[in-house]
C-alpha cells in the first residue's frame, strides 16, 4: 500500500492518492494495482487529513483483499474477474462460473481493455460487429451479449457506472432454429439397426438410447443414473443428478439443471423389463472385473476405462457418431432423442404442463416456446374435435 500527497501549483495538498496491489495478471505477469483518491478537507487540520487518508487506505486495502471493493477505472476484463468471483460465491453454479470465464476470454480481445467509466454503447456495438467480421455466428455473439449485459448489470448495481450500457447496445438478432426431432420413420430405421447388432459391446448402448428416448432426459442426467435411482416395484426412475463441466473438469453434481429437474419418471412394463434384463448383464460384467470394479457408484451406465464408474456424456456421443457413420445414417445428436420424446408427447395430446414436468423444464412456457412448431400437426385434430360438436346441417331445398 502506498499513500501519496497530490498538490496544486501553489504546493497546497488537494488530495491523497492511495495505491494498493490487487493481483498479478495471469497472462502478462504484470502486477495490477487499484487506486483511490481521498479529497483534502480544508476545514480540518493537516494531521486529521493525513490520519483520515491512512484510515481510508486501510479500509480500501481490506475491501480489495475481501473482493468487496471495485473501481470504475478498472477495465472490463478486470471487473469480470471480480464479478464472476462474487457471483460464484453467492448465486451461480460452478458450471455457470466456468462458462462465464470462457465468455470472458472470448470478449477480452474486443472489450477487455476498456475502462468501465469510458465504455459506451457504441463501443459495445463495435465489438459485436468485429466479432461477426471474425466469423462468429449471430447466436454466438448474442450469447456473449448476454454475458456482457450480466457483468455491466452488476457494475451498475454497485454504482460504478450510471447505467447498463448493454441495454442501449444492438446485438445481432438470435436465430430461432426449430428443434430437430426425428420422424417416426427415422426412429424405426435407427432402432432397427441399433437392435440388429447383437454384440455384447453394444448392448449397453442399445439400452442407453432406448432409455434416452423413453425418458426424454438430458444425456448428462442419464449418464449420472445409478441403480439406487431405479424403483422396480413402482416402475419409475428418479432423475436427481447430472454431469457438469467446471474448472475441475467433467463431474457429477447432485441436483439437476433446473429446480424442476429433480423428478420421478414413470416407465412402462416393457422398459422396466429391459432394465431388469440389463441389470443381470451388469452384475455379470461387474463380477468378471472382480476388485477392479467400482461398486460404490452403482452406475447404471459404466465406463470401460474405469470399470464401474459413471460413463462420461462424451462417450455415448462418440459411440453414436461412429454408429450412424458406419450405417450410413444422417447425423444424429443424442439431444435429438430428447426433442423427439417431448414432441411425440405433445403431438399425442399430452398437455404442455405435464410434458414440461416430465422434461424437467423450469416453466411450461419454456416447453411451449421450444416445441410450439410441433403442434402444427395437431391442427387437423383440433378441427375434428370442435366440428364433432356441431350438428349436421340439413340440406336446403332448392327450386
Amino acid at each position: 500500500m502506498n499513500i501519496q500527497e497530490r498538490k496544486n501549483k501553489e504546493g497546497k495538498i488537494t488530495s491523497y492518492r492511495i495505491r494498493v496491489f490487487d493481483h498479478r495478471d495471469a497472462q502478462m505477469g504484470k502486477q495490477v494495482f487499484r487506486t483511490l483518491s481521498v479529497k483534502y478537507d480544508d476545514t480540518k487540520s493537516a494531521a486529521w487529513n493525513k490520519k483520515n487518508a491512512e484510515k481510508q487506505a486501510v479500509i480500501f486495502e481490506k475491501g480489495i483483499e475481501e473482493q468487496t471493493t471495485s473501481d470504475s477505472r478498472i477495465t472490463f476484463d478486470e471487473y469480470c474477474d471480480y464479478a464472476i468471483k462474487i457471483k460464484e460465491q453467492s448465486s451461480i453454479s460452478a458450471s455457470t462460473a466456468y462458462s462465464y470465464r470462457s465468455y470472458k476470454k472470448r470478449v477480452a480481445p474486443y472489450l477487455g481493455h476498456i475502462q468501465l467509466k469510458k465504455m459506451t454503447p457504441a463501443m459495445i456495438n463495435g465489438a459485436y460487429s468485429a466479432m461477426r467480421d471474425n466469423g462468429q455466428s449471430r447466436n454466438s455473439v448474442y450469447q456473449l451479449h448476454l454475458f456482457v449485459h450480466a457483468m455491466l448489470a452488476m457494475a451498475f448495481k454497485e454504482g460504478l457506472i450510471p447505467r447498463n450500457y448493454a441495454d442501449a447496445a444492438t446485438p445481432p438478432k438470435k436465430e430461432q432454429s426449430e428443434v430437430d426431432a426425428l420422424s417416426e420413420e427415422q426412429l424405426e430405421i435407427f432402432f432397427d439397426l441399433l437392435y440388429k447388432d447383437s454384440s455384447e459391446k453394444n448392448y449397453m448402448y442399445q439400452v442407453f438410447y432406448s432409455l434416452l428416448l423413453a425418458t426424454g432426459c438430458r444425456i448428462g442426467e442419464l449418464c449420472a443414473l445409478s441403480w439406487d435411482n431405479v424403483d422396480f416395484e413402482e416402475n419409475r426412475i428418479h432423475i436427481c443428478k447430472h454431469f457438469i463441466t467446471d474448472s475441475t473438469g467433467t463431474r457429477i453434481e447432485e441436483g439437476c439443471k433446473t429446480n424442476a429437474g429433480d423428478r420421478w419418471l414413470y416407465m412402462d412394463n416393457e422398459t422396466m423389463d429391459m432394465l431388469k434384463e440389463y441389470q443381470k448383464y451388469y452384475y455379470k460384467t461387474a463380477k468378471s472385473f472382480g476388485n477392479k470394479w467400482n461398486y460404490f457408484t452403482k452406475a447404471v451406465f459404466y465406463s470401460s476405462h474405469d470399470p464401474g464408474n459413471y460413463i462420461s456424456p462424451c462417450t455415448p456421443r462418440t459411440w453414436l457418431r461412429n454408429f450412424t457413420k458406419k450405417n450410413n445414417l444422417p447425423k444424429i445428436h443424442p439431444h435429438q432423442l430428447r426433442h423427439t420424446a417431448i414432441s411425440l408427447q405433445l403431438q399425442n395430446g399430452i398437455s404442455i404442463p405435464e410434458a414440461a414436468k416430465r422434461a424437467g423444464h423450469s416453466r411450461p412456457d419454456v416447453t411451449l416456446r421450444t416445441y410450439s412448431h410441433t403442434l402444427k400437426d395437431n391442427d387437423r385434430h383440433c378441427c375434428e374435435v370442435v366440428t364433432k360438436a356441431i350438428p349436421k346441417m340439413p340440406k336446403r331445398k332448392t327450386g
